[in-house]
């Protein structure tokens, strides 16, 4: 069976033909007002995953600087270019940094790793310079310290980082994901055919127009982007225990969305239906940490019929993962 085509991949591409865009920093960013500054560190991670251009990993570890300000310590910042807020008390990694940036860095170092077959130094820096508090109410748990720790060759980390998550996802996660969605009655996930149809901003498609209390049921039942950035955690988690890493996908992968390929890819689902896959089009929201039923919370329309024809990085993601698991 033959591969999926991936569309044209172009760092010089503008606005007119692509909704991912490299700007001058190599750093992904969207064709949007803001430019998505906050969230670059991600968007350049999945950009590196589908295309392999290694000056996104550059542009990444170009994020995480000795600064003279905070006596030559190593800092993280989402963007170049993106503004600290001066009311915010700076913690060892700036004000804004988070554990989703952090993660996305150590995701990203760690593919390069894997992929080239040298070890970035840089992985290790920063894993060792992070303290406990990342900044004001983003703190490390024990599981991100022992998955931290577990990429930079840790054996003893790495077992019990694997424990940790089969013992928190089976008596924790996922107990609480199967009551919140009895009680807040989500439904499944449609596919991304039928989601075309629905009118959007409605409480059909969007979580922001029904009670408060289903706000706060979606915040503590471990939602699709918390779900996006442990299965990408796992993806890259060193297999030396095969057999429990297996038990701990298996464990996340039932609490996956029903049409969310990605996901249930990067934790090992095979049987991916390959008419879905080929069909997907271009969305608005991140699609792959976000739902297609109205507990999504997002902007998630698909965008117009050829408005976007280069770095389609979603349709690619799902295209890359086909090809690399499925066939």
């Amino acid at each position: 069976m033959e591969k999926l085509p991936l569309s044209p991949y172009n760092p010089n591409a503008s606005g007119d033909t692509a909704y991912y865009l490299v700007d001058k920093h190599g750093m992904a960013v969207v064709d949007t007002d803001n430019k998505g500054l906050g969230d670059s560190i991600g968007r350049t991670k999945d950009m590196y995953f589908v295309y392999n251009d290694p000056k996104f990993i550059t542009a990444i570890e170009n994020c995480w600087q000795h600064r003279p300000e905070f006596n030559n310590k190593l800092v993280g910042i989402r963007h170049p270019d993106y503004v600290e807020p001066d009311d915010k008390g700076v913690f060892h990694l700036g004000a804004r940094m988070s554990r989703d940036h952090y993660i996305n860095t150590l995701v990203a170092l760690k593919m390069w790793e894997d992929r080239s077959l040298y070890k970035s130094g840089k992985l290790k820096e920063i894993v060792k310079a992070t303290p406990f508090g990342i900044r004001h109410m983003a703190r490390w748990t024990l599981s991100l310290i022992l998955w931290s720790k577990s990429l930079t060759g840790n054996n003893w980390a790495l077992w019990w980082y694997l424990v940790l998550e089969w013992l928190q996802i089976n008596l924790m996660y996922r107990p609480l994901h199967w009551l919140g969605g009895k009680i807040a009655k989500w439904g499944d996930e449609v596919d991304q055919d039928v989601w075309e149809t629905y009118e959007h901003n409605t409480p059909q498609t969007n979580l922001q127009h029904h009670p408060k209390w289903k706000h706060w049921i979606s915040k503590i039942t471990l939602p699709a982007y918390a779900i996006g950035f442990s299965s990408s955690q796992l993806y890259v988690t060193p297999n030396r225990f095969p057999k429990l890493k297996k038990a701990v996908q298996k464990s996340l992968l039932k609490m996956v969305g029903k049409t969310n390929y990605v996901q249930q890819m990067k934790l090992g689902k095979t049987g991916i239906p390959r008419d879905k896959v080929e069909a997907f089009k271009t969305m608005r929201g991140g699609r792959w940490g976000g739902y297609l039923n109205h507990r999504n919370d997002r902007n998630m329309q698909v965008h117009p019929e050829g408005r976007y024809v280069e770095n389609l990085v979603d349709v690619d993601t799902v295209r890359y993962l086909y090809n690399e698991t499925q066939l």
